[in-house]
Order: structure tokens, then C-alpha cells, then sequence
């Protein structure tokens, strides 16, 4: 079965409430209290639904790897499909994660919402999807990877 990696913040996940606490630090911006109160971005739950019928999700995110149970536990609350879960807190180290990921899993697509994000899918060899952030255009991922 073929994978989806699927970027977390801004793409599945609206996390702007903590977006004040940057300056504060890590500790603050990541409290597990604070991830709680994320909301998924409009429709995401349903397509990762729908994408988890055909597909394997990894989902990725740039968080410190500390932080992997308690977003785990966030998916799970809100309602996204299981998936795989790795963190990387910079750029360097989400694309050390993904050269890993490319020698375990066979990726048709990534979705994300930053130009970096495009920078992981090339490494994979897969279709990129680059969205909107906090307002994912779904269809467009259904038109091509759906069944529409």
C-alpha cells in the first residue's frame, strides 16, 4: 500500500491560538495543555479519512521530538486516522526523517503548506501537494488522489 506524508501545522492542523506564545518559548508554545486546544483545519479529519481508505498516512511535523505522544494523542482525540508520527523541530531534521521514511514506505503524494514541505516531497520522489495554510483546498487533493 502506497503513503501519504502529511505535514501537521497549517495543514491538518490549526494551531494559530499558540501562535502569541513564540516568544515565550518552547515550552509554552508546545505545552501539551496548549496542543490539546488545537482544531483541525476545515475538512481535513474527513479527508484523511478518505485518503486512509487507499492509502498509508505518515504524518510530519515541525515540533521537537518531545512532543511525539502528546500529538499523538491530540490526532487520535479529533479523530484522524492512525498514522505513523515523526517530528522534526528544523528543516534539516525533517529531511533527515523523510530520507529515512523513503527507504520504508512507498509515497504517491505529500501534503503541506509551506514551499519547504515541497522540498521533503521532492526527496521522496512523489506528487507535492502545496495548500493553502489553515484553509486546505481538499478537492484538489481529491481530484488527484481520490476517487473523483
Amino acid at each position: 500500500m502506497q503513503a501519504i506524508l502529511v505535514f501537521l501545522d497549517g495543514t491538518i492542523c490549526d494551531m494559530r491560538h499558540r501562535i502569541p506564545l513564540q516568544r515565550l518559548g518552547y515550552k509554552w508554545f508546545f505545552s501539551d495543555k496548549k496542543i490539546m486546544k488545537d482544531t483541525p483545519t476545515a475538512g481535513s479529519v474527513e479527508m484523511m479519512r478518505e485518503l486512509a481508505e487507499k492509502y498509508r498516512l505518515v504524518y510530519i511535523g515541525a515540533r521537537p521530538d518531545a512532543y511525539v505522544d502528546i500529538t499523538r494523542q491530540w490526532l487520535r482525540s479529533v479523530g484522524f486516522p492512525d498514522g505513523e508520527v515523526y517530528l522534526g523541530k528544523n528543516q534539516q531534521e525533517r529531511m533527515d526523517i523523510t530520507k529515512q521514511l523513503k527507504s520504508r514506505f512507498d509515497f504517491a503524494a505529500g501534503l503541506g503548506d509551506r514551499w519547504d514541505d515541497n522540498e521533503l516531497h521532492l526527496e521522496l520522489g512523489c506528487q507535492s501537494f502545496i495548500l493553502k495554510e489553515w484553509e486546505p483546498d481538499w478537492d484538489t487533493v481529491r481530484k488527484y488522489l481520490g476517487d473523483e
